[in-house]
């Protein structure tokens, strides 16, 4: 079932999206279907005790942006395995 709603984006943003997306409702959906995840995963680590702010994300970001990149072998991998903590089996690429 889908719902119907209306946004405004920055031409930038829009453009973007037309440009390397065309489907901008699939593209806006998986932006937040991620989100949605993230905050999942950040409200069960909680649970278990560990908090994790927004300056933790963005260290471990700058942290990770300094490493060489993967393989693309290594990269499936990686979402390979992360498939088994995802509940719907869809581990964003």
């Amino acid at each position: 079932m889908t719902r119907r709603i209306t946004i405004s984006l920055p031409d930038d943003v829009a453009a973007y999206v037309e440009r390397t997306q065309g489907n901008t409702s699939g593209f806006i959906a998986g932006v937040l279907r991620r989100k949605m995840r993230a905050d999942g995963l950040r409200a069960r680590w909680a649970q278990l005790g560990y908090v994790v702010t927004d300056e933790d994300v963005e260290s471990t970001r700058s942290r990770l942006a300094a490493l060489p990149p993967i393989s693309d072998e290594q990269h499936a991998r990686n979402l390979e395995w992360l498939r088994q903590f995802d509940e719907d089996g869809s581990a964003a690429a």
